[in-house]
């Protein structure tokens, strides 16, 4: 899988590149995706996101099944931390972390990167 990465990786940076200062859902969506690879914690049940264009904001909403677990917490942080260093300045990040215990309904933000 390391292999995978790294050619994703490589990938997503030329892509990165190619798209100039185009900043869309599409390009959260894959950034976001790409941070995921890495490691899914399993208390996590969704990963969504959303792009505040006018006032420059990257939001992503981390949704637990019960209250997140520290580490859990520092593993997402950790994949926002790659998300938002995909975009340029002024970009800002709002990172939220959210209870939602199984079988509660989750509330998804725009796009949705991951649920389980």
């Amino acid at each position: 899988m390391h292999q995978n990465l790294v050619v994703f990786t490589r990938h997503f940076r030329w892509l990165l590149g190619s798209m100039g200062n185009t900043i869309d859902s599409q390009f959260l969506q894959l950034s976001l995706q790409r941070a995921l690879l890495r490691e899914v914690h399993p208390d996590l049940r969704q990963v969504s996101g959303e792009l505040d264009s006018n006032k420059h904001i990257v939001r992503l909403r981390f949704e637990y099944d019960g209250q997140p677990s520290p580490l859990a917490k520092e593993n997402c942080s950790c994949d926002a931390t790659e998300v938002i260093a995909d975009f340029p300045a002024p970009w800002q990040l709002d990172e939220q972390h959210v209870s939602v215990p199984s079988p509660a309904s989750l509330f998804a933000l725009t796009l949705i990167a991951y649920r389980r």
